[in-house]
């Protein structure tokens, strides 16, 4: 349980996630919040700073250490990864380096310290044959990314340390600086009022960020440990999706065609059926995630209160 001197570092202050974490961390009272970014930047939290940044870059075992002895986390959420799923196929070196020694690092000073870590994976730790999936499903990745990040799981596991897996998909929401995702993809090219493909074989239930870091609340204010999943209440495709983001923010749904990920001839293989079931984290921790409708509106109104009016008009 947090006290009135705990603190909290969060890795990857410029994440989607961190920005979502820093809005709902305001109701942590005088729990002291590190955030930590390998480039500078300024978390903020409605008009408010909010939170310490540390430049640093947790890849280095010595830098990561020498921070978590002088600080002393009681918890350390890592939003930080390589990500790009195409890169991650001919850049392998720095994928591992991200996704997995950055991660046997935060282990190693999570159990000098005893400090509990929440750590993201994604349903691409699966083929994609079976989706949406439940914890207990056996993982199979199909490229380079998956595999970094089943690895980083498997490092959690055999850890003997308190650990939080949670996998995630399709994150998306507002931020200040309209950081990339699959809707700010959408909002763009329908911006530019001109016609573009969407594949329509690919299945998630997209994850609206702010859901996300309620679960880190509540996953923080527990210390409940495991595997959790995390996705929105509708599973569908990304045409599908990419139609419902052009009905939400009332733009032109006609500028869309459906494709196939084949098309798209890209690097890295995709699981094409995808997803995750939340019904252990819905029942374990009494919250509900978003439907499809639910979280685009939501983001629509936090997009035009951060000012952004031409996704929000």
């Amino acid at each position: 349980m947090l006290t009135s001197k705990s603190t909290i570092l969060v890795i990857g202050a410029n994440s989607k996630t961190a920005e979502a974490l820093s809005r709902i961390f305001q109701s942590f009272g005088r729990t002291n919040i590190v955030f930590l970014t390998s480039t500078a930047t300024t978390i903020k939290s409605g008009n408010q700073e909010y939170g310490e940044t540390i430049v640093a870059d947790f890849t280095c075992r010595k830098d990561i250490k020498d921070i978590c002895l002088q600080i002393q986390p009681s918890v350390i959420v890592n939003t930080a990864a390589f990500t790009n799923v195409d890169a991650c196929e001919t850049e392998r070196q720095k994928a591992w380096t991200v996704n997995v020694i950055g991660v046997e690092n935060l282990v190693h000073v999570c159990r000098l310290i005893e400090a509990h870590l929440i750590q993201f994976s994604t349903d691409y730790v699966f083929d994609g044959n079976d989706g949406p999936y439940i914890e207990t499903a056996m993982p199979h990745p199909i490229g380079y990314y998956g595999k970094t990040k089943l690895a980083s799981e498997n490092v959690c596991v055999g850890s003997q340390i308190d650990y939080t897996i949670i996998r995630t998909n399709v994150l998306y929401g507002a931020t200040r600086t309209l950081k990339a995702d699959f809707v700010m993809w959408v909002l763009k090219k329908l911006g530019e009022e001109k016609p573009f493909s969407v594949v329509y074989d690919q299945f998630s239930n997209p994850t609206l960020i702010d859901d996300l870091a309620y679960l880190v609340e509540k996953i923080i204010q527990t210390r409940q440990t495991g595997i959790f999943h995390s996705g929105g209440q509708d599973w569908l495709n990304r045409y599908d999706f990419a139609r419902k983001v052009a009905e939400v923010f009332k733009l032109n749904s006609d500028l869309i065609s459906p494709m196939l990920t084949a098309e798209l001839q890209q690097p890295a293989h995709r699981p094409l059926k995808g997803g995750l079931i939340s019904l252990k984290a819905e029942t374990t921790f009494g919250i509900k995630f978003s439907g499809v409708e639910r979280g685009l509106l939501t983001m629509r109104r936090q997009l035009q209160y951060m000012g952004h009016r031409e996704w929000a008009s």
